[in-house]
């Protein structure tokens, strides 16, 4: 028998001295937790409801979050990817390019001038594809080039490399190449790739670009060839 005096343990008593959280009470409300006035462990439960909104869970998919629920400003990465259509080109813009076309037969052209309609433009280097094929017509330009002046020319170092949609591409290729130990010497060659992978070098020389095309006597010569992709 208990000793007089003495109240007896009960848990309704303690219960309501050390009452549970706020949280816990909610658990208490939804049955999680067993009447001993202690919440059971719901950390996965409590995540649940707080779940991150509609726009965030769909940029946790796309991996634009960092797991706190909380979704990251992406307004300007989503604007750098839908980009605005180009802007039209001025009339200054176009006869700057033609005055450069001209001057240099192509090889130099502002950066816009593949977005006029039969334009040359910048052939851009992005991908192994792409520096392979250039590296072989450089290779076929100077192989002509040598063999037409009996030297002994090695490519150097790319300089630069323009190209325009003509029944296929035209590209005209700007690039240094050094005989021994002699200064490197810039060359400048036009070469013609088909739709099927016909290529024909249409010249190479050395000079610089405004003489380009206007005297092609020395060290012109051509040469055609199939190109394996």
């Amino acid at each position: 028998m208990a000793p007089v005096g003495k109240p007896k343990k009960t848990v309704k008593e303690t219960s309501t001295v050390h009452r549970p959280t706020s949280k816990a009470s909610v658990g208490a409300k939804r049955g999680r937790d067993d009447g001993d006035g202690k919440p059971k462990k719901t950390v996965k439960e409590t995540s649940t409801v707080h779940r991150p909104t509609s726009k965030a869970s769909l940029g946790a998919k796309s991996g634009r979050d960092d797991g706190d629920g909380k979704q990251k400003k992406t307004v300007k990465e989503t604007s750098i990817v839908h980009l605005p259509p180009d802007e039209e080109l001025t009339t200054e813009q176009i006869n700057e390019y033609y005055r450069q076309f001209f001057g240099s037969q192509g090889f130099i052209v502002p950066d816009y001038g593949g977005r006029l309609c039969g334009g040359v433009g910048p052939y851009s280097m992005t991908d192994k594809y792409r520096q392979k094929l250039v590296k072989d017509m450089i290779q076929k330009s100077l192989r002509i080039y040598n063999r037409k002046n009996k030297v002994n020319f090695e490519f150097d170092k790319l300089v630069r490399v323009n190209a325009g949609a003509v029944a296929g591409l035209m590209f005209y290729i700007t690039f240094n190449a050094r005989s021994g130990d002699d200064a490197p010497q810039t060359f400048y060659s036009k070469v013609w790739k088909s739709f099927n992978g016909y290529i024909k070098v249409q010249f190479c020389v050395i000079g610089n670009a405004q003489e380009v095309g206007t005297s092609q006597d020395a060290g012109t010569s051509q040469e055609s060839g199939i190109t394996q992709a």
